[in-house]
């Protein structure tokens, strides 16, 4: 396991993923080299089963693509993105319980169903 559980995401493909999706998205920017991303990962990892069929979960290198992180004036990782209905619906920063991130993606990703 870990961040090659992901599908990675650059500029090239970060759109038709996340706002041209009609599927929900998670994206999970981080970096190998942060300790904090890597106390995540396991919980982003757990999040790809629980949500299969109902959540994409995604991973941007933000040492690789800065520009991605750049473009959502995101300060620091790591960072979740939550994408529905063709928009960008909100953002988790930093470390939490598992019982948290799910509460938070599921207030979105449940709303209008």
């Amino acid at each position: 396991m870990g961040y090659e559980t992901f599908q990675r995401l650059t500029p090239y493909n970060f759109d038709d993923c996340t706002f041209e999706s009609s599927t929900p998205s998670l994206v999970f920017f981080a970096a190998e080299r942060c300790n904090i991303c890597k106390e995540l990962l396991p919980i982003v990892e757990d999040l790809v089963s629980y949500y299969a069929g109902r959540l994409n979960v995604y991973y941007v290198d933000v040492d690789k693509y800065v520009e991605l992180h750049k473009r959502f004036g995101l300060k620091g990782i790591p960072q979740l993105l939550i994408f529905k209905d063709y928009e960008y619906k909100k953002r988790i920063g930093g470390l939490h319980e598992k019982e948290d991130i799910i509460e938070m993606i599921d207030s979105i990703i449940n709303k209008n169903e």
